[in-house]
């Protein structure tokens, strides 16, 4: 069994809604926004700011991105949907500009996901490299309940890792898959993740 182990940080740096610390050469971005690390104004500009600090430093090979916490990302701030996903009424990269800057960053990033990864959520951590959840993980697309479609990218990105039939029924259901499920379709290898230092 892998099992994924972050002991000590060095440094801690960021914002309070995203910190970047090294574990040796790898960084690891934590979102700490509570209750549930929702995509709220603040956070994609941090995270930004992390993946473009994993770029220029030499020392780092590799990034973690993990949610501080009971949860990954649960999803979007609803109230700041439409303006991230369009990048309207503020500064700020939008989500689909960060996710696109994830997905092409030339270092490896990993979403560690644990609790959920709903909407927003799970569209960043598609964007990633790779994604390693914790068995009791859950994963969707709830905003179609809402009447709304993923809006930057996971239409595209939901196929290519689980393939067309479990994405049209994710992205028409907007049920949760648990993690296990989630491994087989290919969104997710599905590890002991609990030693996750996640402070």
């Amino acid at each position: 069994m892998i099992q994924l182990v972050l002991l000590e940080r060095k440094s801690p740096k960021m914002n309070e809604l995203v910190q970047f610390a090294k574990n040796d050469n790898v960084a690891v971005i934590t979102i700490n926004n509570p209750p549930v690390n929702a995509l709220s104004p603040g956070v994609p500009e941090g995270i930004s700011v992390a993946i473009d600090q994993v770029e220029k430093d030499d020392g780092v090979i590799a990034a973690v991105v993990i949610g501080g916490g009971r949860t990954f990302v649960a999803g979007a701030d609803i109230k700041g949907f439409v303006k991230m996903t369009q990048s309207k009424g503020g500064p700020g990269p939008g989500l689909l500009p960060l996710l696109l800057k994830i997905e092409n960053c030339s270092k490896p990033v990993v979403m560690a996901i644990h609790g959920t990864a709903f909407g927003g959520g799970l569209e960043l951590a598609m964007s990633g490299h790779y994604r390693i959840a914790a068995p009791g993980a859950q994963v969707g697309q709830p905003e179609v309940k809402l009447g709304l479609i993923p809006g930057a990218g996971g239409t595209q990105r939901l196929p290519r890792l689980a393939g067309v039939a479990k994405a049209v029924e994710m992205c028409t259901g907007g049920n949760p898959v648990k993690a296990q499920p989630c491994e087989s379709a290919g969104c997710a290898r599905c590890r002991d993740c609990r030693q996750v230092d996640r402070r």
